[in-house]
């Protein structure tokens, strides 16, 4: 089982949002670049780390999300396994944001997981030097601490890093949960020998089936997330902001032919560029593009030999690669 990874891509044929679209249509088929090596059972989800200053030295993260014999792999931009860590019960989705600061002058960039049967996060760091995935220290890395069964057991995963003071907040989703307040915000603060998480709140709405996937934007401040079988809810994301209300929504009910599952970003400025939502099907997921400005306006869809995509990443950074 391979993770493959979308990294580019070319879009046409504008629409507009609010048509009545024709999802069977022949959509363009994009035949995949390359694949990683395969990973043990089940991979679930992809982040892709861009190296500051060698981006031929960028490396793609993978979950292998089946108990304490998948785990958390690390591949090159050829798709090889570089590294390997295991023992962890449940590695669902996987995310990456940059900075987080230790102290005045160190930061370090940040790779934070769910370990979906322990009911807490994960949260990993890279040696720029070496490459190497090393773990961080978290004081208290529990999530929905105040729920049982399914609602305190974390599935998706999102970062957010708030622009004007660089704090980072981690957006997490349950593997099932009240119709209100499903999400869960945790800040990131560093102690002076771990990583505290201090809850900010509970938000966003939940109608459909579970909810998977998540992607933030940094630059413009919002939280989308995969309602399976609803649709793609949009929410402002810093918790200062004072709209808590949905703000947006990609619907998807008895429109799309399999659930709402990956979402991605991929920024083409910092305030233009598109949101990316896979329709997961067997032997050929549908891809569907999405203005990531304004009132996310539909694009264009393409169709590829993904078996059941479950996570996606993307990124516009130039990355230097050749896949086995």
């Amino acid at each position: 089982m391979m993770i493959c990874t979308l990294i580019s891509f070319f879009l046409y044929t504008q629409s507009t949002f609010g048509q009545n679209l024709s999802w069977n249509r022949p959509w363009p088929f994009v035949h995949e670049t390359g694949a990683t090596q395969p990973v043990s059972t089940d991979p679930d989800d992809p982040a892709i780390w861009v190296h500051p200053y060698r981006p031929d030295l960028s490396l793609i993260i993978g979950t292998d999300k089946t108990a304490m014999i998948g785990g958390l792999y690390v591949f090159d931009l050829n798709g090889v396994v570089q590294q390997h860590i295991g023992n962890i019960d449940r590695p669902n989705n996987v995310d990456i944001d940059y900075g987080f600061q230790i102290n005045a002058t160190h930061s370090i960039d940040l790779i934070v997981l769910t370990e979906r049967i322990q009911k807490r996060l994960r949260i990993f760091s890279i040696d720029v030097s070496t490459r190497h995935v090393y773990e961080v220290p978290v004081t208290n890395p529990n999530v929905f601490v105040d729920s049982s069964g399914d609602h305190s057991a974390p599935m998706g995963i999102g970062l957010y890093k708030r622009r004007h003071d660089g704090k980072i907040y981690a957006i997490v989703s349950r593997k099932s949960g009240p119709s209100r307040g499903y999400l869960g915000q945790y800040e990131l603060i560093w102690n002076g020998r771990s990583i505290d998480m201090k809850f900010i709140r509970y938000v966003g709405d939940f109608q459909g089936s579970e909810i998977e996937s998540i992607v933030v934007d940094d630059q413009l401040g919002f939280v989308y997330y995969s309602d399976e079988g609803y649709g793609i809810r949009k929410y402002n994301i810093d918790p200062s902001h004072t709209d808590i209300a949905q703000v947006g929504l990609i619907n998807t009910t008895n429109v799309w032919q399999g659930d709402s599952e990956g979402l991605a970003l991929y920024t083409t400025s910092a305030t233009d560029g598109y949101l990316i939502i896979t329709d997961q099907l067997p032997n050929g997921s549908i891809f569907h593009f999405y203005e990531r400005q304004g009132d996310n306006a539909y694009v264009q869809s393409i169709r590829t030999r993904a078996d059941k995509t479950d996570g996606i990443d993307a990124t516009s950074s130039y990355l230097e690669f050749s896949f086995i």
